[in-house]
């Protein structure tokens, strides 16, 4: 896996009446990665956000400068075409066309598509902690990780989230969050950890992920 940089002038603009589905096969993905208690399903598949074309010119030794730009560029580019996309697909469940999302259309989202297929009608004690994990979740999506921000998830926050969940974190010898490690490969196991620390209420490596995400994806690293 390849560390890359690079700069970008602009993230999304407008949230289109556009397709929305890529943004559908995202979500029952991802959906599908963790079971109802949060670990991983044995038995879920890859999300690739990639081109082949990204993943063979990643496999090229020697690579050039341009080659480096490239592979930066075309990756932003398919984060922030899968962010739009999903946010699409999110909109047209709750009907909000609006490109930002509030915190009742997030919850109504995620009981129907994260733990719709699971019995919890007549379990008001694990709704209650459900929605405890999605207040928690949804603040740190719709402020990209900060302690403040709007209390709405837009193309910004959801370019932020992709970008985070595609890539691993690289450390130090101390362990200390050094940056990313891309290969635009979304394994499930790698998923479940992401979604658990999201479902947190405490400042963790998430957080952080979200943050450097989206000053990354913003050009203000």
């Amino acid at each position: 896996m390849q560390n890359f940089g690079g700069s970008r002038t602009s993230i999304l603009k407008e949230l289109p009446m556009g397709n929305s589905e890529l943004g559908e096969a995202f979500a029952l993905t991802i959906n599908d990665m963790v079971v109802q208690s949060g670990i991983t399903n044995p038995k879920a598949q890859d999300f690739d956000v990639v081109s082949k074309s990204w993943r063979t010119l990643a496999s090229k030794p020697d690579k050039t400068p341009e080659d480096l730009e490239k592979l930066d560029k075309t990756f932003k580019e398919s984060i922030m075409e899968l962010a739009q996309s999903y946010l699409l697909f999110i909109a047209r469940q709750v009907g909000n066309f609006s490109g930002k999302i509030s915190y009742p259309e997030y919850e109504r989202y995620m009981f129907k598509y994260r733990f719709g297929h699971y019995d919890i009608e007549n379990k008001p004690e694990y709704i209650n902690k459900v929605k405890v994990m999605l207040g928690n979740a949804f603040k740190k999506l719709s402020r990209h990780g900060e302690e403040t921000g709007d209390d709405l998830i837009d193309k910004d926050d959801m370019a932020a989230f992709v970008y985070a969940v595609s890539t691993k974190s690289r450390r130090d010898e101390n362990n200390n969050f050094k940056g990313f490690e891309i290969n635009g490969i979304i394994k499930p196991a790698d998923y479940a950890v992401d979604e658990n620390n999201l479902f947190q209420a405490e400042d963790n490596l998430f957080s952080l992920k979200l943050r450097v995400a989206y000053k990354v994806l913003n050009n203000k690293l």
